[in-house]
Parts: C-alpha cells; structure tokens; sequence
C-alpha cells in the first residue's frame, strides 16, 4: 500500500499557509499527485502539479514556482534528512507493510543468508519509501543475525542510500551488503561503491537476487565508454541546469584538465540530457556530463560515449597513464 503524509502536508498548510503550490514527485505516481492536488483544493490552496518527473532531492523544480507564483513546493517521495530546501517541503510517500509481512521478509533474509552461507556481519540499507518497513525488519532481524549500525550522513535518513550516495553503507567490518526496495539500480550502485557482495531484497515479490554480475555488466559498459571517449579529440561538457545538478566547478576542472591533453572541449548548458538531445552535436566525439551519474548508466540510445563526472576522472588518469580501476568506487559519486 502507499502512503502519503497527508497529516505533514496539512501541518506545513496551516503554520506557512500558502495560496498556492507546485506538487512534484517521481515518475509513475501521477494519481498520487493528482489526489494530494484534489485534498489542496478542498482547503483552499489552489495546486499545481508538475508533469516533469522529479529525480531527486537534487531536482527541487524550483523554476515552476517562479512561473506560476507559487509559494511552495511539494516534493513528494524524496524524503531525506531535511525537512525543507529554501521553499521546497519534502514529503514521505512510503509502502507500508503489515507486520506479517515484515516477518515473512525476515524470515526469507535469514534462509538466505543460511543457505548461501554468508557468514559475518551484514550492513543494511534502503531509500526513504521503504523506510518504515526497513526500521521493522532491523527489529525482527535483531538477535538473529549481526546487522551493522549503518554510517551517519547529515543529509541521510539512517540507513539511506541515494542513487549517487552511498555514504550510510561505508562502514567497517561488513562483508556483505543487502539492499530493501525494488531498485536494483540502487542495489548495483551499493555493489559498485563498496565493492562487497550485494543483495537485492524486494519486499513486493518477496524475492532476493544478487546483483554482483549486473554490476560487473555495468563496470565493462563503463570502461568501454572511457576508452572510446579516450580517442576523442572534441569532447562536450554537459552541465545540468537543476539546481541541485549544476555542478559548474567540476565542469569547468574537467573542461581544463582535458585540455591540457589538447582536447577541443564544448561547454553545453541543458535541463534534461536526452538522447535526443544530445545526438544533435554530431561533430562532437563524446560527452561528460556533470549533472547526475545514473543517466550514462540507466539511459540508452546515446550515440557517442557520455560519461558522468567519475568517469571523467576516470578518463583523466588514463591520460596521465595512471591505473585506472572501478571509477564508481566511493562513498558519492559527485
């Protein structure tokens, strides 16, 4: 079942009473908006709700309150340790389990880890739509088997991972990761930023898979586009124009450095990075972009190389005939 914080929303109405709202959130709960849009309405606030996907605590939309007036912003499903981003608010949509549930995922953890002999201590983590669900678990799993306390991050809800920060899971003494959600981009990005054994458990088939061979795909794909990008004479610098994204400084350290190689760089300004979109600069031979790592990793259809901002010092060591080894290894990838 999902749930929206209802209960927060009209607590911020009432102490910041606002006239009217942007209502965002990730793709694939346009209902879920629509219905927190028709509660707004009914109380008086005039809503309106973005046709944008939000990706993130990264992508506020901030530009759509600037368009319409609005005074707030509602960021729905990318809770994270703020409550609040100048006039964004972030809101928890989560799913919710019962507590039959829970032991049933419990249960199916500890069989695995029996059957697959993994023995030691095991670090635990998830993002914020399952996080009721994961503070449950850690209490069935107490006692049963030795559950690491995960790192503490200012920005992070305990035991939260991001697509692009890892940082709750970089912690000593753990030899196997296990990730709570359905993302299995998520649970890669653990495998590929520690570099231990990953498990994927989702709650809804109540299935665990091991995502280390996925990683290992995503790795060869990623040397692959560095070696490639490595023969480029002209290369675009992409920076994103979310707030969150822009990344300017880096763009600009990348844009240097390559030139001290004799690259050509283009610095190119875009909102959302597409294929489409990039395809067009058919004189240029690859691309970095600096806005968001998951996009060269999850989106297909680019035709010349694209790599994120650790790839790109990826791609600089090999110019220096340095070694290069996993450029996704580390706590944030930005």
């Amino acid at each position: 079942m999902i749930h929206v914080n209802w209960e927060k929303v009209e607590e911020i109405v009432k102490k910041d009473k606002p006239k009217s709202v942007i209502i965002v959130g990730p793709d694939g709960i346009i209902d879920v908006l629509l219905s927190v849009a028709s509660k707004l309405e009914s109380i008086g606030v005039k809503a309106f709700v973005s046709g944008d996907p939000s990706y993130g605590s990264c992508d506020l939309q901030t530009n759509k309150a600037i368009v319409t007036g609005a005074d707030l912003i509602f960021n729905i499903g990318h809770t994270i340790g703020l409550e609040k981003i100048g006039n964004v608010r972030f809101i928890d949509l989560e799913y919710l389990f019962d507590d039959q549930e829970i032991k049933i995922i419990a249960d199916l953890v500890l069989n695995y880890i029996n059957e697959k002999g993994l023995n030691g201590k095991i670090g635990f983590y998830t993002i914020s739509n399952y996080r009721s669900a994961y503070i449950k678990l850690l209490e069935f799993l107490k006692g049963k088997v030795e559950v690491a306390e995960p790192a503490k991050y200012d920005t992070l809800l305990k035991g939260q991972i991001l697509g692009c920060n890892f940082y709750s899971a970089f912690i000593p003494d753990v030899k196997y990761n296990f990730f709570l959600g359905e993302s299995i981009f998520h649970a890669i990005g653990l495998q590929l930023s520690t570099e231990k054994d990953t498990f994927i458990v989702d709650p809804h088939v109540k299935e665990i898979q091991y995502v280390g061979d996925e990683a290992k795909k995503y790795l060869k794909a990623s040397f692959a586009r560095i070696a490639l990008a490595n023969n480029a004479e002209k290369i675009g610098i992409i920076i994103g124009e979310k707030e969150g994204q822009a990344n300017l400084q880096k763009a600009e350290f990348i844009s240097k450095q390559l030139e001290t190689f004799g690259v050509k760089t283009f610095r190119i300004i875009m909102n959302e990075i597409t294929p489409e979109k990039v395809n067009k600069f058919q004189k240029i031979e690859a691309f970095v972009e600096t806005a968001c790592p998951r996009i060269p990793m999850n989106v297909e259809g680019f035709e010349k190389p694209l790599l994120s901002y650790p790839e790109a010092l990826a791609l600089i060591k090999l110019k220096k005939k340095l070694p290069v080894e996993n450029p996704f290894r580390g706590a944030v990838w930005y």
